[in-house]
């Protein structure tokens, strides 16, 4: 096969996203942290499929049409920092190969190059070890073979033997992969991509409905008319012994739309519900849960909310405030400082360039400034916020929600748009955050031999020590940082889903104890994964 032509384009790219949809949990479990937040898999499958999701709505006729309906369909849909990556990967092949109808070998290889170079521009900071060295490492290879390949079948197997070799010596060049004793997640993906568009082209797989394609089609079915429950709920569950026929069954009591599908040791569970977290929780009694997504089908309901926040609060302001939260105890803290608009999100499911598009779309005001709340999404933030060509966005860059209450305090309306941000920033670089968690999976990080169940404490994003009791570490984490801690005024102690109010009002008082002159105030976050959040501020 000398050259591609949309028809073999095509036979890529669904393999590709079938090849990484079978793959992606997978590259959840490469997260260098072993906390409950591997989601770069999720991120990468999720932007491919929206990507080929328009492709299939588009049916282009031509290989440009093609190309543009996948950049545009990843760049909406490109979700954390490797989505994000992805798209601009899509975009530099595809610039290149603008207005061609055949890919030659030398062009392909000019293409890979052209993505290498986009996708670098992306980030602001580039760091070798990274999906960034692996694409790089793939335009370079392809480069040497196009001058004597002319088969695509031999000149794809190489390139892929390449990057599986610059893939395995990530850990190297990027130290924190290989106290982890992991690869790049984000490189591995682009591995598994590689490998579907070569078992594509050579037509090895053989592309089946997905469960996310199952419930989608579900999904359009109901929306197409009155919503009977709002809340859009999928799980992922690693308990061993799920009954899948009992489950559905049991499941009934809260919706409808019931889905339970088995991989292994794996179950995902899909439902349309009203009360998404008694779903949660009924879930939960069978084990742990390695993924949540939660989405409102009826958006004008946060309009709603915000209007009535409004009404309730007298909060007037000259600008919008969009902000990621995860919880339903946050969802309501957001909404009572004054939140304009919510995006259901944060860990395991970074919302989509698309979600932050629709939520500024939302914002009545020109000027908006987004709270992400968590570092693997201010990349589709940031990049939302240049498409959003009618307003003034700011991305401050919360890396949780404890550092977005301080934040939206802060705001005063009878200051500029700039004067709040500039304040906001320096906000932002005072306040010190703790969170209390566990491991899921063995590693070593920080001197740290973690084992899978640890109770993990984390300092300003830092794994600092383990323990076997939530109370305990919190407590802990706090005398280690006594000295700081005693500089500031206020602790904010947000609970999580799994932790009762006594329990964390009873932990409460012993930090007041040991803290008498700083303020302490308790709240309930019900956020999935972290049983504790701090703000020290």
């Amino acid at each position: 096969m000398k050259i591609l032509r949309l028809n073999e384009i095509n036979r890529m790219f669904e393999g590709a996203l079938a090849n990484l949809g079978s793959k992606k949990e997978a590259v959840n479990k490469l997260n260098v942290f072993p906390v409950p937040d591997g989601d770069t898999g999720t991120n990468m499958y999720l932007t491919l499929k929206t990507a080929i999701d328009e492709v299939r709505k588009k049916n282009p006729k031509t290989l440009r049409d093609f190309g543009r309906a996948i950049c545009e369909g990843a760049l909406i849909g490109g979700r954390g920092n490797s989505g994000v990556i992805l798209s601009q990967i899509f975009k530099g092949f595809f610039d290149y190969v603008d207005g061609k109808e055949e890919i030659t070998i030398p062009e392909f290889a000019q293409a890979l190059t052209s993505s290498s170079r986009t996708a670098y521009k992306a980030v602001i900071k580039p760091v070798e070890g990274t999906i960034l060295t692996v694409i790089n490492a793939m335009a370079q290879k392809a480069v040497i073979l196009s001058r004597t390949e002319t088969d695509f079948i031999p000149f794809l197997e190489k390139i892929l033997e390449e990057a599986r070799t610059v893939l395995a010596k990530t850990p190297e060049l990027l130290p924190v992969l290989k106290e982890a004793g992991v690869v790049d997640s984000g490189g591995q993906g682009l591995v598994f991509i590689t490998e579907g568009m070569l078992m594509g082209l050579q037509g090895k797989i053989e592309v089946e409905k997905t469960f996310e394609e199952v419930i989608e089609e579900m999904d359009k079915e109901v929306l197409g008319g009155e919503l009977k429950f709002k809340y859009d709920t999928v799980l992922l569950s690693s308990a061993p012994n799920i009954d899948a026929q009992k489950l559905q069954k049991e499941l009934e009591q809260f919706g409808d739309s019931i889905v339970v599908a088995k991989a292994g040791n794996l179950t995902k569970i899909h439902v349309h519900s009203n009360e998404p977290y008694k779903v949660m929780e009924h879930v939960m009694q069978y084990g742990e849960l390695k993924e949540a997504r939660i989405e409102n089908m009826q958006q004008e309901q946060e309009e709603f909310l915000g209007q009535k926040k409004e009404e309730i609060t007298g909060i007037k302001k000259p600008f919008c405030i969009v902000s990621v939260s995860q919880g339903e105890g946050f969802d309501k803290i957001f909404l009572s400082l004054g939140t304009d608009v919510i995006i259901n999100g944060g860990q395991t499911m970074n919302p989509s360039i698309n979600d932050f598009l629709s939520a500024i779309e939302k914002c009545g005001r020109n000027e908006v400034v987004i709270l992400p709340n968590n570092s693997n999404i201010i990349l589709a933030a940031k990049e939302a916020a240049k498409l959003a060509k009618d307003k003034k966005v700011y991305v401050l860059k919360t890396k949780n929600m404890v550092q977005a209450i301080p934040i939206i305090l802060s705001f005063n309306s009878k200051e500029t748009f700039e004067e709040n941000m500039k304040r906001a920033e320096e906000i932002l670089k005072d306040i010190h955050s703790f969170a209390v968690t566990y491991s899921v999976r063995n590693a070593k990080f920080n001197g740290l031999n973690v084992k899978k169940g640890d109770i993990l404490g984390v300092a300003d994003g830092n794994i600092v020590l383990k323990g076997n009791d939530p109370d305990k570490v919190l407590l802990e984490l706090f005398k280690r940082n006594e000295d700081l801690i005693k500089e500031y005024e206020v602790i904010g102690i947000y609970y999580g889903k799994e932790i009762p109010k006594e329990r964390a009002e009873k932990i409460a008082e012993k930090i007041e104890e040991m803290f008498p002159e700083i303020e302490v105030d308790v709240s309930y976050g019900g956020q999935p994964f972290y049983y504790y959040l701090i703000s020290i501020e």
